[in-house]
């Protein structure tokens, strides 16, 4: 990877010069720069002996010159000319110091946000939500800019076990966009493993086609840690607020040792700014508050809510902000029915059942959500534990529920805590089939009691709650069959699409039966 002796000289007193430049505030006084140095740096040689001395001061310097400097002034004071003369450099050097890698990493991340003026291929930055076929076409109309950049430089061609790490970068895509919450982020430990892949590269780490493919996967990721970043303190500073102006201590605790006070003083713009080697105890920090929070909105104590309110389809207070294991959660709660009718108030029965207090509405949620899993597990038994020309007829009260092959298999799989497209899919059939299995076991349970005083109540209970959150669910059902239909997937939009109507069929029929009963009850 050598390069023309005059040009390379050329550069390397830039950089130099770019080194000198960010020393000198830090240090507060000049860097004396050796006689050998000036002298090599001001031939116009380009003699072995004037590259070699270059070479040798600016090894010291990188040994002082941090990645987080270097992105830094590159943002603040965006210099193409440096950039591409810093990438030259790097190339050349292909060291395998994590220091010097990392501080390429900034400049192509940096090259690929700011085409040069003069670039003879033009790009356009893919959106966070991308999908990874955009992702690979802007790599590759990059990736021809940094073989011009590099000049005549003959690469050899990648290993296959290396082409076959960066194809790693497509899993890592589909990963990212199931993130939803910055806790995500942390708690997969994404930015370390892909930084281990980075080095596991070795030196074809600095070959144009890893580079290409590196810059655009800083960019996308990098925007979308930001922006969950962002989100996570935005909503524990409101939080924070929300406490001291209702009166509360800054001193007051949240969960644990953490303090109202520590949600405050997160500093989010001086967290961004450092490396994310020296932020991380920052970043898990925040992690940690972010889920306080949350606990902290779910546990607090909400009024209690009467079976009428639940069965008019009115959400619960208090009830869980995802009721589904679906990775790609975070769905907002609707403010009006999905297509299902919302039933009226049942009409009261017995002066006594308003006299009765009623359980908290988090522990009737609880009851309902324990329900819900203890009918998929039921299910999940029967499908892998019958005869395969059986396993799709579920026994459910007097009747059997047939279920269809993609849920079968759904049922059938098992994925664990995998977070990836595959385990949603088959996660998201099986709460449709489980919420199915519920709502036709609750209409039976209640018309078989509805002629009593009071017994008929839990069950009208259970079937307002089984619809007002099967909203929620129909939605993130929704939001996985537009990923399905954006990987070319159209048997699994299909699928998901074919069991979310059959459910939201039957939803009609528990809106209808609840309807039916207010109106016999008030007439």
């Amino acid at each position: 990877m050598a390069q023309e002796c005059p040009k390379e000289l050329q550069d390397l007193s830039e950089v130099q010069r770019f080194y000198v430049s960010l020393l000198e505030p830090c240090l507060g006084h000049p860097v004396l720069v050796p006689a050998e140095v000036k002298e090599a740096a001001s031939s116009l040689s380009g003699a072995p002996e004037s590259i070699n001395a270059l070479k040798y001061w600016l090894d010291l310097l990188d040994m002082a010159i941090t990645p987080p400097m270097l992105r830094e002034t590159l943002k603040q004071e965006p210099k193409s000319r440096i950039a591409h003369a810093m990438l030259r450099y790097l190339v050349a050097k292909a060291s395998s110091r994590a220091n010097d890698r990392d501080k390429c990493d900034c400049v192509i991340t940096f090259l690929f946000r700011e085409p040069a003026s003069d670039s003879a291929r033009q790009w356009q930055r893919p959106e966070i939500d991308s999908s990874f076929h955009h992702l690979s076409l802007a790599a590759l109309t990059f990736e021809g800019e940094i073989y011009r950049a590099l000049g005549d430089v003959h690469f050899e061609p990648m290993p296959a076990a290396q082409v076959q790490l960066l194809g790693e970068f497509e899993y890592f895509h589909q990963e990212l966009e199931e993130f939803r919450r910055f806790d995500q982020i942390t708690d997969s430990a994404m930015v370390q493993r892909v930084r281990e892949l980075k080095q596991s590269l070795g030196k074809s780490f600095y070959h144009p086609d890893a580079l290409a493919a590196i810059a655009v996967w800083n960019d996308v990721f990098g925007r979308k840690f930001d922006e969950l970043f962002h989100d996570a303190t935005k909503q524990i500073k409101t939080f924070a607020e929300h406490v001291t102006r209702e009166g509360g201590s800054i001193l007051s605790r949240v969960e644990g040792d953490i303090t109202v006070q520590q949600l405050s003083e997160i500093k989010t713009q001086q967290i961004l700014a450092e490396d994310y080697q020296n932020a991380q105890d920052q970043f898990r920090k925040v992690s940690k508050y972010k889920k306080a929070v949350d606990h902290k909105k779910v546990a607090r104590p909400a009024a209690p809510v009467s079976a009428f309110a639940a069965a008019a389809g009115a959400p619960h207070p208090g009830a869980p902000s995802v009721p589904t294991t679906f990775a790609a959660a975070s769905v907002p709660q609707p403010t009006a029915p999905v297509n299902i009718p919302a039933p009226p108030r049942i009409q009261e029965r017995q002066q006594a059942e308003v006299i009765a207090v009623a359980p908290s509405a988090a522990v009737q949620n609880a009851v309902q959500e324990g329900k819900i899993h203890s009918t998929k597990e039921t299910i999940k038994n029967h499908v892998r534990s019958a005869d395969t020309k059986f396993a799709n007829l579920v026994p459910i009260r007097k009747n059997n529920m047939t279920l269809t092959p993609a849920e079968v298999e759904a049922f059938r799989v098992d994925y664990g805590v995998e977070k990836s497209f595959r385990a949603d899919y088959a996660n998201i059939l099986m709460l449709l089939v489980s919420y199915h299995a519920r709502m036709i076991i609750e209409v039976d349970e209640y018309r078989q009691k509805s002629n009593s005083a009071y017994l008929w109540k839990p069950h009208a209970d259970a079937l307002g709650y089984l619809l007002s959150t099967f909203q929620r669910l129909s939605l993130e059902a929704d939001q996985l069959k537009r990923t399905a239909r954006q990987r070319g997937l159209q048997d699994k939009a299909a699928a998901v699409e074919t069991t979310l109507e059959k459910v939201k069929k039957y939803a009609h029929t528990v809106s209808e039966t609840l309807h039916a009963a207010d109106h016999s009850y008030s007439s």
